[in-house]
Formats: C-alpha cells, sequence, structure tokens
C-alpha cells in the first residue's frame, strides 16, 4: 500500500518556561505532571507552560513590561527568530507560569500581595487579564528575567503542534509553587540528570522533547551556570524533528537533525 500523507496540521505558538534554582544535589527545575485527563501529553511531566493567547502581545500587556520593546526584541526574538512576536511569548510565559503552578516572576524577593498569590491566581483563572492584574499590584510584567533557552517545533504528522519558546528564570525567592489542579496534578523540584535516570526506571514520564531539553540541563552545575549561558546566546535556531513511519503507515519514530535518515524523512 502506498504511503498516505497525514494532514498538515499548523503549529500553534506556545511559551515553556524553565524555573530554576539551586538544590542539595545542585542545579533544580520545576516540572509539573500533566492530569491524566488531558487532552495532550496525559501523565507526563513537562515544564509550566502553554499556548500563546492572541490577549498576550496586545497594547495593555506591552505597556507593562519592564524592558524597551526593541530589547526583548533583540534579545529574544532575534536571538530565537520569533521576531516581534518575541512580547506575545515572553507575556505567554509569565501568565502560563502564575497560572499552572502560582509563581510570579521577577516579583521582589518575598513579595507578598496583601490578598496573596492564590486569590490573584484564581482571579487569572475566572479571566482577569495578567496585565490587569499588574497594574493593580503596581508591579510590572517581567518579561526582562526571562532569557532564552531553546525552540522546538513539533513534527509534522502529529495532530497536535506547537511552536514553543523555552525560556529560562530563576526561582522567585519566598514564593511557593502550587498545581492549579486541573490541568497539573503533581509537582516536583528535580535534577535533570536524576529526572532522566527515573524516566529509564519508567518512574518518571517525559515526552521526547522534554527529554531532549532536559539533557541539555545536565552540564550546568547551577542556576548562574544555566542562566550565564542563556543570556550569552546569540542565535538559537527553531529544532525540527522529524517523524518516521512504519510499513503500517503508523508513526514509528523520531529523528533529529543530524541524525542517520533525518534528511530523507518526511516533511510534510
Amino acid at each position: 500500500m502506498p504511503f498516505t500523507p497525514p494532514p498538515t496540521v499548523t503549529p500553534r505558538l506556545a511559551a515553556t518556561t524553565l524555573i530554576v534554582r539551586d538544590g542539595s544535589v545542585g542545579m533544580e527545575v520545576l516540572m509539573v505532571r500533566r492530569s491524566m485527563q488531558a487532552s495532550f501529553m496525559p501523565g507526563a511531566y513537562v515544564f509550566p507552560g502553554g499556548a500563546v493567547d492572541a490577549a498576550d502581545g496586545d497594547a495593555a500587556h506591552l505597556a507593562r513590561i519592564d524592558e524597551p520593546r526593541d530589547g526583548l526584541r533583540q534579545r529574544i526574538g532575534a536571538v530565537t527568530g520569533v521576531g516581534d512576536q518575541a512580547v506575545a511569548f515572553a507575556v505567554a510565559g509569565l501568565r502560563e507560569c502564575f497560572e499552572e503552578c502560582g509563581l510570579w516572576l521577577g516579583a521582589p524577593d518575598d513579595h507578598l500581595p496583601a490578598d496573596g498569590w492564590a486569590a490573584l491566581r484564581a482571579r487569572l483563572h475566572a479571566g482577569t487579564p495578567m496585565a490587569a492584574l499588574a497594574a493593580e499590584l503596581g508591579l510590572p510584567l517581567a518579561t526582562s528575567c526571562l532569557l532564552p533557552f531553546d525552540r522546538w517545533v513539533t513534527p509534522a504528522g502529529l495532530p497536535k503542534r506547537f511552536d514553543t519558546l523555552f525560556v529560562v528564570a530563576r526561582a522567585p525567592a519566598g514564593q511557593v509553587p502550587e498545581v492549579d489542579a486541573g490541568e497539573t496534578t503533581t509537582l516536583a523540584w528535580v535534577n535533570p540528570a536524576a529526572a532522566l535516570a527515573a524516566r529509564k526506571q519508567g518512574e518518571f514520564q517525559m515526552e521526547f522533547a522534554t527529554v531532549s531539553v532536559v539533557k541539555a540541563l545536565v552540564p550546568f552545575a547551577s542556576a548562574a551556570d544555566l542562566l550565564a549561558h542563556a543570556a550569552a546566546q546569540t542565535k538559537l535556531p527553531p529544532v525540527h524533528p522529524r517523524v518516521t513511519f512504519g510499513d503500517d503507515g503508523k508513526i514509528s519514530g523520531v529523528l533529529l537533525p543530524g541524525q542517520a535518515g533525518y534528511e530523507a524523512a518526511w516533511q510534510g
């Protein structure tokens, strides 16, 4: 039977934030476990993140960022190739982090709003824009605390595809992450090498791109080392994995650029 290409799906823009701190055994990164009822990667451990919303790049959010737009466009947009969409990606990274694990990145150390972070988070879940919450707090949207780390585009051939920008930020002092009990059910501060070892034992489920990003974190001994590396990046082209298909027409594997068979693999 001849190969029948699957439908082409346009990738949706998404932002993912690697929140890091120093732990007793080295650098740790915050990961959350997706609900078993989730439609995408159920049960997998991922970094806080999600799709970029249309409002993330609007004038209200642009007015609250803590750095010049041209500066953000240069240090994230130009480095990763997202260009003028850097504002939307960065705001989405801040918003999704607060939605999924309750951390307001870039807030002053040990800052606590009068009504607490949980009350503000509940309002965000109910539809109050991030920009409006920031205005009430008298805080900016601290896009300056986000540094570019990676960019991945889900392979053609999958029913859901994302063009995901990975950014890294230091964990805010005095704030304690909490799951949203909806999309995420568990959170964990994990050492990258330990997370990979647990996955090998079948104890820590992660999908392909997540595994690759976690592997890229292993060489960094401290949060400061990772943040310095991210700040020094000048070019981070997107990674475009490609899938392979078996004789039955089903996906049989995933290839990265440089691996044998990648150039000949179906591109969509």
